[in-house]
């Protein structure tokens, strides 16, 4: 089901902040960013993507453990349809295989 992408949201995500700066570059390439601490501006043509990454924890399932980050997300004039294919591409490069 493909749910509106809204002007602000907020996700968990399994990764460090390490990961995320790894990952970065590929998933909004061609697109600009700026980095100042944990907070990626990113440039796009219908405004910005302002990325806040908050503190690293972990999660654990039985002896396992792995980092889950909470990241959030700003879309400044960005239209439905930019936020949707953003997110896309984004999403497309932090997805984690398994199996």
């Amino acid at each position: 089901m493909n749910q509106p992408i809204p002007p602000r949201m907020s996700r968990d995500m399994g990764l460090t902040l390490d990961d995320f700066v790894r990952s970065l570059p590929s998933a909004v390439e061609p697109l600009v960013y700026q980095v100042e601490g944990r907070v990626f501006t990113i440039t796009h043509p219908q405004g910005s993507v302002v990325i806040e990454l908050g503190e690293t924890g972990e999660r654990r399932i039985a002896s396992l453990s792995l980092p889950v980050t909470s990241v959030d997300f700003q879309f400044n004039g960005l239209d439905e349809a930019a936020r949707r294919l953003f997110m896309q591409r984004f999403d497309r490069y932090f997805q984690r295989g398994g199996g």
